[in-house]
């Protein structure tokens, strides 16, 4: 089941989504701000996150820039009053997922709710402890022996995202993983290297999302990586 943290100050409104989503099928948290919400995160699964913008305290904005540094994997949804195209965009900017105004139809909430979950949903590794990447030597190695070859781009691009806090990076940081300059770099580099990754993961038995895009931020490992020099 779903667990999904409701965080809005309107008690009757929260109160109504709430009884709405629990009637279909969601297991609902409810909090009327981010402390809440932060003694939730010391001790429950969080799947969803449905924020307000407008909180008392810290507000949903932040909460989600905050959320998405340190549980890149929690979806984010934004709920809102603020329905103009900068509000819209400075929503995603911070993190959201998805971002609806209200008022909102519960059955589309729901569709969203659970097309974010799919969306940020962890890779399935099965059996697989790991991945080591060998730098020196341009290879992969999977925990049931195989070995994949690199290329250098591909070997830097992974390397960053070994060493990277929850094994996330910005586009920035990879660009400049590469050796390039991030203003004058062209995206679709990136991501042409990114697809022929994917590609030689899909090759290895490995899940296409192991190397997954965080939309507006860059990219994240979900697959347990480390990196080496050499294998000796």
């Amino acid at each position: 089941m779903l667990k999904v943290v409701m965080v809005e100050d309107d008690a009757d409104l929260l109160d109504e989504m709430s009884f709405n989503l629990r009637q279909q099928g969601f297991q609902i948290t409810q909090c009327a701000h981010g402390k809440e919400f932060d003694r939730v995160l010391q001790t429950e699964r969080v799947d969803v996150v449905v924020l307000d913008i407008g909180l008392p305290g810290e507000s949903g904005l932040s909460i989600a820039r905050r959320l998405r540094r340190n549980l890149p994997l929690c979806g984010i949804v934004m709920l809102t009053g603020r329905s103009g195209v900068t509000d819209r965009i400075h929503g995603m900017e911070e993190g959201a997922d998805a971002y609806l105004s209200k008022p909102v139809d519960m059955r589309e909430l729901a569709l969203v709710i659970r097309a974010v979950a799919r969306r940020v949903a962890p890779a399935e590794v099965g059996d697989r402890e790991g991945l080591v990447l060998v730098e020196q030597d341009q290879v992969l190695l999977l925990a049931d022996g195989l070995r994949v070859d690199m290329t250098r781009l591909e070997t830097l691009l992974l390397s960053r995202l070994a060493r990277a806090t929850g094994q996330q990076a910005t586009r920035q940081q990879l660009v400049e993983a590469l050796g390039e300059n991030y203003r004058d770099y062209d995206q679709r580099r990136l991501e042409t290297i990114v697809s022929r990754l994917r590609q030689k993961l899909t090759r290895a038995g490995l899940e296409s999302e192991a190397l997954r895009a965080i939309r507006q931020t860059g990219y994240i490992f979900t697959v347990p990586l480390s990196a080496r020099d050499s294998i000796s």
